[in-house]
C-alpha cells in the first residue's frame, strides 16, 4: 500500500506513513496544509538539549559552541561569550585574561503572559555581585569556582516600584556538584511590585542550554 499523501511504500500492519505520517486511508489533505505540518520540526530543532560538561583536573568545561557567563576576578566586568574550545579555560571579553572554573550555575527565566511581568528588568546576583540581566524567557549558563555561593535576583528600580530581592539559595560547587539549575518565576501582585521566585530544578529542565 501507498500513502495518498506523499506515495511513499507503507508496510503491512503499519497505521501512519513513515515518511510523512499521513494516517493510512486518509483523504488527501489541501495543498494549503502542507506549510503547517512543517513547522513542528523545525521548532523543534532551535531548542538545544542540554549536554552535561566534562572535568578536567577539578576544572570544568562545557560543551564547544555553548554560550556562558563570567564575572572577571581580575577587572569585574560581565562577560557573556560561546565556548570555542575544549579546554577549561574561560576568557574574560573585557582584558583577555582566562580562568578556569569548577563548575556551573544554570538559570531559566519562565515566560509569562502578563506583559508587566515580561518587561521586568531582573538581575542576577552571586555572592552579592551582580551577574548581569536575565530577560524573559531566556536561558543562562554562568560559571563559577568551587566553593560555597549565595544566588538569587533582584528587579532593577522601575518608577514608581522599588527593587525586589528574591529569595536566595546557598550552593556548594565542586567535584560532586558541578552543575546546579534553577527556575525563576515573576510573581504578579496586583497594584504592587512584582517579586521574583526562585527553584531548583534539573539541569535537563533549562531550555536552549
Amino acid at each position: 500500500m501507498n500513502c495518498v499523501k506523499c506515495g511513499s511504500l507503507i508496510a503491512d500492519g503499519n497505521n501512519f506513513c513513515m515518511i510523512c505520517g499521513t494516517p493510512v486511508g486518509a483523504q488527501v489533505q489541501p495543498q494549503a496544509s502542507a506549510p503547517v505540518q512543517q513547522q513542528a520540526p523545525i521548532a523543534a530543532s532551535q531548542t538545544l538539549p542540554y549536554a552535561p560538561p566534562a572535568m578536567q583536573d577539578g576544572n570544568i568545561i562545557i560543551p564547544f559552541g555553548r554560550k556562558y557567563r563570567i564575572v572577571c576576578p581580575d577587572c569585574h566586568s560581565v562577560s557573556e561569550d560561546i565556548k570555542r574550545d575544549q579546554t577549561p579555560g574561560f576568557p574574560c571579553r573585557s582584558c583577555g585574561k582566562a580562568y578556569a572554573y569548577g563548575g556551573q550555575v544554570l538559570l531559566y527565566r519562565c515566560g509569562m503572559g502578563i506583559p508587566s511581568c515580561g518587561l521586568l528588568h531582573v538581575d542576577i546576583t552571586i555572592d552579592g555581585v551582580v551577574y548581569g540581566e536575565i530577560t524573559n524567557t531566556e536561558s543562562v549558563r554562568i560559571l563559577l569556582s568551587n566553593g560555597t555561593h549565595i544566588i538569587g535576583a533582584v528587579t532593577k528600580p522601575n518608577w514608581p516600584y522599588s527593587p525586589v530581592t528574591s529569595n536566595q539559595f546557598q550552593i556548594v560547587v565542586g567535584p560532586q556538584s558541578n552543575s546546579l539549575a534553577f527556575k525563576m518565576n515573576i510573581i504578579y501582585r496586583y497594584r504592587a511590585s512584582n517579586g521574583v521566585e526562585l527553584k531548583q530544578c534539573n539541569p535537563e529542565e533549562i531550555p536552549n542550554i
